[in-house]
Formats: structure tokens, C-alpha cells, sequence
């Protein structure tokens, strides 16, 4: 029997705390599990939940963000998600950590990372640097039982009231957050903690997902419930502001099919913001609703169609939460198994579809005549990684 997710439903905007009255409404997708969710058997997959799922748009900061809201508890009780295991995001978190390294320097820097998952970024920074992550999930623990040197781990949730109890008021010269501002719930009052635990004149590096990015790809298969927001630099800068950070600066990143690292400086007064002007990205969101709505009209995927009717076989490459989404909101269109490089989700199952998670090797064993990269945003490393394979590579997003 699989367990019923606790889910409710948003009364404010997670980022500015604006009431309800101020979120519209602005896609509505078929309801599905969740997409961090790795089922032990396929009849567990089988019947896993399925949740309602929608984005609305807060017209006070011009966050776009998730309405349904599960627990974080059942989000990171177990995560499957290490990020050491991913090339791509080691070497982004290599090139990462040289970046903070230029900007401070290896004398001795308080820097503390808010959801550090398994270390990836922490142990690359200088041996000089007292290193803090906080992260609540059972790979973070399991990761710093199994060699945690370097850096000390709170596996609890990054909060007001952990930052008093250890101390931490004023104390912390850099806080950094990179990917993990789309799984909290109550953003407003991590930021708060943020500014409360930063010295006067420290800075907070945030890297998220760009909305930008996603809407200008039209990539709804980004859209699931563990990714409870999605920021535009704009609306970064609202509610950073607002509790009284400056930005200090804005990269682009190639980072998950488009990102943004900002950077923030702690300031003693806060920035009083009016409302942004939405039409344009009203115009964005539109579009977006529109692909997916049409989604089995894409080229690609009506290619794909017309093999698998042809009893030709369907493997898929990426077992990450991307492919949750696209299996299941594409269920007309049958996989045969989908191969994935994290050894925490090989012999698991996909929730609700049932398709089995087999490891790297069975590609190049089984010479499948068609392999859609679910994992696009890594489709040229994941090639790279196969000279061998002999079937046609497909992508339906760019």
C-alpha cells in the first residue's frame, strides 16, 4: 500500500506573503505523483497518488509558483536525490566554488550553505573556510555520516528559530543557496533567517531556475510539486529586498536548462518595491500553457508515436524529476524501461507509469532503436558517455 501524500493549498504567496486574492491562476496541469518519488516494486507504482497540480502568478512580486503544497518532511524523507552523482552538477559546483573562491579569497571565510544535499559544493571550498550546510534530507545525513570532513552538517531545516538556538545571529559572512529555493514553502521567512544569521555587509549567492529560460523553452516538464516556485530576476529582487537585501549582481547559468546566480548584499534598511508590470510575462505563461496543452501535436513526439505503434522499442535516458513529469503527463506514449547513472534509483520504478530505472550498461547491452534524453539539459554528456550505442537519440525540449 503506497502512502497518501499530505497536500494543501497555498492561502499567500511563498515569496512576499501576499494573500490569495493576488495569485491568478495560470496553468493547470493533469494531476500526477510526486516526481522525487522511486517506487521498491511496480505494483507500488502502479498505485502511487496522483496530486492536482497548477501554477499561479502573485501579481505583488511577479512570483510564479506551485498551489498545491506537500509537506517538506514527505518531500525529503527520502530524496533519491544525491548530486555528487550527476557530472553535469559536479562540474558546475566545481566551477562554482573556484567563482566563490576569486571572490574571497582563502583566508579564513564563515560561510554556511542552505540545502547542501550531499557536500558537492562544501568540499570543494577552501580547507581555511569554516564550512556550515543545513539540509533536512536523509542523503545529506547519510552523505556527512559517510564522510562528512571538512564541513558540519544541521540536517534540519534552515530556519529563524535554528539560526537562535545555535548561536548564529550576525555570525556568517556568506550564506549560499543553489537549487533549493523551489522546495521550501515559506520563502519569505527563510530569507528572513538569512538576513538574521549574516553579519552587517554579508552577502547571500542564490542560483535558481530561470523562469525566463523555462518559458522562452516552453519547458513544462520543469513543472512539478518538489519545484514549489520559479523566479525571475525581478521578482529575486522584490522579496530580497523587501527584507532589506540589495543585489549586487546577475549571472546567467547553463545550469538545468537555464539558471541565474544572484548575488546579495545585507543592507540595514529594507526596499520598498511597487507591483511589477506582468503583461509580458502574462503573454510567456500563455504560450507555455499552450504547448503543453497541444504537447502530443510536437513533432517529436508524434515521431515517436508512429514507431512505438510500429512494435519498435521506446527506452528513455534521466530518471530525475524532468522524467517523472514527461512520462506521466505523456502517458499515450509508452517506455520500456529508462536508464539513469544514480545507483540510488537502479531496480526502482517510476510512480504511477510503472517504468523500471536500469543502470547505464543495459543501452549498449540492449541496442534499443530509439532513446529520448528525458535529461535533455545533459544531452550532449549523456551521448558522449555512449559512442557505442547504435539507436537514434531524440529530445523534445531545448
Amino acid at each position: 500500500m503506497v502512502a497518501t501524500p499530505n497536500h494543501t493549498v497555498i492561502k499567500a504567496c511563498r515569496g512576499c506573503q501576499a494573500p490569495s486574492q493576488s495569485l491568478e491562476q495560470v496553468l493547470t496541469m493533469d494531476p500526477m505523483p510526486l516526481a522525487g518519488q522511486f517506487c521498491s516494486d511496480s505494483q507500488q507504482a502502479l498505485e502511487a497518488h496522483c496530486l492536482p497540480l497548477s501554477w499561479v502568478l502573485c501579481h505583488q512580486c511577479g512570483l510564479v509558483q506551485v498551489v498545491e503544497d506537500v509537506d517538506e518532511s514527505t518531500l525529503f524523507r527520502r530524496y533519491n536525490y544525491a548530486s555528487s552523482t550527476v557530472s553535469g552538477l559536479v562540474k558546475h559546483f566545481e566551477n562554482y566554488a573556484a567563482h566563490l573562491e576569486t571572490a574571497y579569497g582563502t583566508s579564513p571565510v564563515r560561510f554556511l550553505e542552505i540545502g547542501c544535499n550531499d557536500g558537492v559544493l562544501l568540499r570543494r571550498l577552501p580547507e581555511s573556510w569554516v564550512r556550515q550546510g543545513v539540509d533536512p534530507s536523509d542523503v545529506a545525513r547519510k552523505s556527512h555520516e559517510e564522510d562528512g570532513q571538512g564541513y558540519e552538517l544541521a540536517n534540519e531545516p534552515f530556519t529563524a528559530e535554528k539560526v537562535a538556538s545555535m548561536g548564529w545571529i550576525g555570525q556568517w559572512d556568506v550564506i549560499s543557496g543553489s537549487n533549493c529555493l523551489a522546495h521550501i514553502s515559506d520563502l519569505k521567512r527563510v530569507f528572513e533567517a538569512a538576513y538574521m544569521a549574516l553579519r552587517d555587509g554579508g552577502e547571500l549567492w542564490v542560483e535558481v531556475h530561470d523562469l525566463e529560460a523555462l518559458l522562452c523553452g516552453n519547458q513544462w516538464d520543469t513543472i512539478y510539486h518538489e519545484h514549489k516556485a520559479e523566479w525571475s530576476e525581478d521578482s529575486l529582487v522584490h522579496c530580497l529586498g523587501m527584507i532589506g537585501f540589495e543585489r549586487l549582481d546577475t549571472q546567467s547559468l547553463s545550469m538545468h536548462g537555464g539558471a541565474l546566480r544572484c548575488r546579495f548584499i545585507k543592507r540595514s534598511e529594507p526596499t520598498v518595491l511597487g507591483c511589477p508590470d506582468l503583461k509580458g510575462l502574462k503573454k510567456k505563461l500563455h504560450r507555455l500553457e499552450e504547448s503543453y496543452r497541444m504537447r502530443y501535436d510536437h513533432a517529436v513526439i508524434r515521431e515517436l508515436m508512429g514507431h512505438v505503434s510500429r512494435g519498435q522499442q521506446l527506452v528513455a535516458y534521466g530518471a530525475a524529476g524532468r522524467a517523472n513529469v514527461f512520462l506521466n503527463q505523456m502517458a499515450q506514449l509508452p517506455f520500456a524501461w529508462i536508464i539513469d547513472e544514480s545507483p540510488l534509483r537502479h531496480g526502482r520504478f517510476l510512480p504511477h507509469v510503472a517504468t523500471p530505472i536500469v543502470p547505464m550498461p543495459w543501452l549498449a547491452e540492449h541496442q534499443p532503436p530509439h532513446c529520448l534524453i528525458t535529461a535533455w539539459n545533459y544531452a550532449s554528456d549523456i551521448r558522449g558517455k555512449h559512442p557505442d550505442y547504435q539507436g537514434r537519440w531524440w529530445t523534445a525540449f531545448s
